[in-house]
């Protein structure tokens, strides 16, 4: 009975529910469709400590202080990728295309282990490949300004993956991102109608009679067709 109940409810709704579903729909889908393309260049670090020759006929816990300092210096690295001085440096290999603070707040960096992820969003796939390119190159060859540590206990990093460069909103993501809006905004249109039913004292039927008052109906007067 309950369910009965709740379905003429929602047929009472029904247009409602249908306008700002489909409202939403079309926006998210206009939205998505007119909005600026982005792109990500992504690249790979690794980064590692060489043990020191090993003296003596004893354990000396080597090669686990060599992967601690390893995740350390990885810790640091994602640090110095996202800090001023190093997006000023990359400004200037890129001889000051772009302002620093612009670099600064496009590069992303997340440490997985002794491996390090840098990605670079941008509204062209040329501009995000030219940041990559020259954080590449400051990688290569200023690093040791930033991390001198390293030279000193036989630090060492590699780019395992030169930097590639992807879509970020694809049309499989977008294609989600709107069906998610429009299911949001479905059950957001059902939760509503709930509200206006609750909100709403008007009686319909035998059961809401019954119900308010708590005597039975004994007749009904049938509706004119």
């Amino acid at each position: 009975m309950e369910l009965r109940a709740h379905g003429a409810m929602l047929r009472r709704h029904l247009r409602l529910i249908l306008l700002i579903t489909i409202a939403t729909f079309v926006i998210s889908a206009g939205l998505a469709l007119r909005g600026p393309g982005t792109y990500t260049a992504s690249m790979r670090l690794a980064v590692s400590v060489v043990p020191d020759p090993r003296v003596g006929e004893f354990f000396k816990y080597d090669s686990y202080y060599a992967l601690l300092t390893s995740e350390y210096l990885a810790d640091d690295l994602s640090e110095i990728v996202r800090s001023e001085a190093f997006a000023q440096d990359v400004s200037n290999e890129m001889n000051y295309e772009m302002d620093p603070t612009a670099i600064a707040n496009t590069t992303r960096a997340r440490k997985t282990h002794r491996l390090l992820d840098v990605t670079v969003a941008a509204a062209n796939p040329q501009e995000a490949l030219r940041i990559s390119e020259a954080i590449e190159r400051v990688l290569n060859t200023r690093l040791p300004e930033y991390l001198a540590f390293l030279q000193a206990n036989n630090g060492y990093i590699r780019i395992i993956n030169r930097p590639r460069v992807t879509r970020t909103n694809t049309l499989a993501t977008t294609g989600a991102e709107v069906a998610l809006r429009t299911v949001a905004a479905a059950f957001a249109a059902v939760g509503l109608a709930f509200l206006l039913e609750y909100l709403d004292d008007k009686v319909r039927d035998r059961r809401q009679a019954e119900s308010f008052f708590g005597v039975p109906v004994l007749a009904e007067i049938p509706a004119a067709s």
